[in-house]
């Protein structure tokens, strides 16, 4: 039994400060770096690349360590390495470091970033997405009523505005509230379900609008089912109204692949609502989050044509599932003796396309199927804005996209852990913001033998204890044998 140990009202308390040995602010960043090892994952990201920057004391494969390590204990801004990353010797010494650079030089390496380097980057990520995704497991695909399972592609994309008049590369754009401001837009594939690994993505001027990414996705896609022996109609595309113009819909139809997009644009679902019979009955989904009524009516199979399109280019065949919502808005109203407030009721259409028939998804599948994509955009968004995505970098476009790809890298390799090392535990389903910002930031004694680094974790904590445990079963012996690194000089 404990000892009990009491503190008078006379007891002099003294807090000093001190160097504790082989500790490290970050022990599971441990596991994280011996499947880092284990897949040759720097190896791969730094095998071929070309930066033109003199090597001093740390090399391309350091500064790369050091962004991922960033990455992984929570870093938002390159300037957070300065008090979580640089101070941790230990951790440092993971990588066969005496200590991490300072951002100056992580700082200095991203803006020697050319566009052959940033492809270079995007071909490994690619490599390493072929031999390690989780794709390819069918149970963590998205059932759909009929039994059926598909893996689902979800197009994004996000703005990255700046007022800095340095950066290059940006562009006046449609940045939603953001009107007036100049910046970049990041376009993302995500493999959804419970994969959840990024596909591809790319750093895209201001201007650029979301569908000119889908040509360049259906070729990472179509790269991607080679290997893993998927099937055309085994994959989904999910997209919102930038994916929904008629020439994705011809693109996804031309390749075979399943599809569920918002239409392009509100006018179309305004011309085929003044269509419709007075008879047509209307289905109702009950309320939003905001409150309005929500119905819906299946339209069937329908031509549609774009005012862009030529007088050669056939029109497009495509399941409609027409939305309705009926809301009320509240407005002010002047003038004497007028009400202060008047409640108006305000209705607007939307449209929806698929390739599914009736009898695999109904009008009301429909619209949850592709709220199922808004699910998981609204969770990679969050887990993206975890690792501070929101936040350029640096001022050069080159640079900003080379971190965009080790982010996705990063990403993907912290979900090849949590489905490898962490299976079983809590650990394995909870998102990488919370992940990165708390698990990650459990300290640990690191004590090294000539074979073994021993990590010694907080007892008190019960998800260290259910992980010690778990690989215990396993009979994975923690740390396991991590060789010091001969990269530095």
């Amino acid at each position: 039994m404990t000892p009990k140990i009491e503190i008078q009202p006379t007891t002099q308390l003294v807090f000093e400060t001190g160097k504790r040995e082989n500790e490290t602010m970050s022990g599971l960043l441990v596991p994280v770096i011996q499947k880092a090892r284990e897949i040759e994952f720097f190896e791969t990201l730094t095998k071929d690349l070309k930066v033109k920057m003199k090597v001093v004391v740390y090399t391309h494969q350091n500064k790369l360590e050091t962004i991922v390590a960033g990455l992984a204990v929570g870093c938002e801004h390159i300037a957070q390495m300065q008090t979580k990353l640089v101070p941790d010797t230990v951790a440092a010494g993971l990588f066969g470091m005496a200590r991490f650079p300072d951002q100056a030089q992580i700082n200095a390496f991203l803006r020697r970033f050319d566009d052959k380097a940033v492809a270079y980057l995007g071909e490994a990520h690619q490599a390493l997405l072929l031999k390690y995704t989780q794709a390819g497991d069918r149970s963590k695909w998205l059932t759909l009523p009929n039994g059926q399972r598909v893996l689902p592609v979800d197009l994004d994309q996000t703005p990255l505005v700046t007022r800095s008049k340095l950066a290059t590369g940006t562009a006046k754009g449609h940045f939603g509230r953001k009107r007036g401001n100049v910046g970049y837009k990041k376009s993302v594939a995500l493999l959804g379900g419970d994969v959840k690994e990024v596909l591809w993505l790319r750093l895209e001027s201001g201007n650029t609008h979301g569908q000119d990414a889908v040509p360049e996705v259906l070729k990472q896609i179509a790269a991607l089912r080679k290997p893993l022996g998927l099937r055309a109609d085994e994959i989904l595309f999910r997209g919102d109204a930038q994916y929904g113009a008629l020439n994705g819909v011809r693109a996804y139809q031309a390749a075979g692949y399943h599809y569920a997009v918002k239409g392009y644009t509100p006018l179309t679902a305004q011309k085929l609502v003044a269509e419709l019979p007075e008879t047509a009955v209307w289905t109702s989904l009950g309320k939003d989050s905001n409150g309005s009524e929500v119905s819906v009516i299946d339209l069937g199979k329908v031509e549609l044509r774009s005012d862009h399109d030529k007088a050669d280019v056939p029109s497009v065949r495509t399941r409609v599932v027409l939305l309705r919502r009926v809301g009320a808005r509240t407005r002010r109203k002047r003038g004497k003796g007028s009400p202060n407030v008047v409640t108006q009721e305000v209705v607007s259409y939307e449209h929806y396309l698929t390739d599914y028939d009736a009898e695999v998804l109904s009008a009301e599948g429909v619209i949850e199927l592709y709220n199922g994509r808004e699910t998981e955009e609204s969770f990679f968004r969050g887990e993206q804005d975890g690792f501070g995505a929101q936040y350029l970098r640096t001022n050069k476009g080159e640079g900003e996209a080379a971190f965009l790809w080790l982010l996705a890298s990063t990403v993907n390799l912290l979900r090849w852990v949590q489905n490898t090392v962490f299976a079983g535990t809590e650990l394995q389903q909870v998102g990488l913001s919370k992940l990165v910002h708390q698990a990650m930031r459990i300290p640990a004694t690191i004590i090294r033998t000539a074979t073994t680094w021993i990590i010694i974790l907080p007892e008190m904590a019960r998800l260290i204890r259910q992980l010690v445990n778990l690989w215990m079963e396993r009979y994975l012996q923690l740390p396991l044998p991590l060789e010091p690194s001969t990269n530095s000089t």
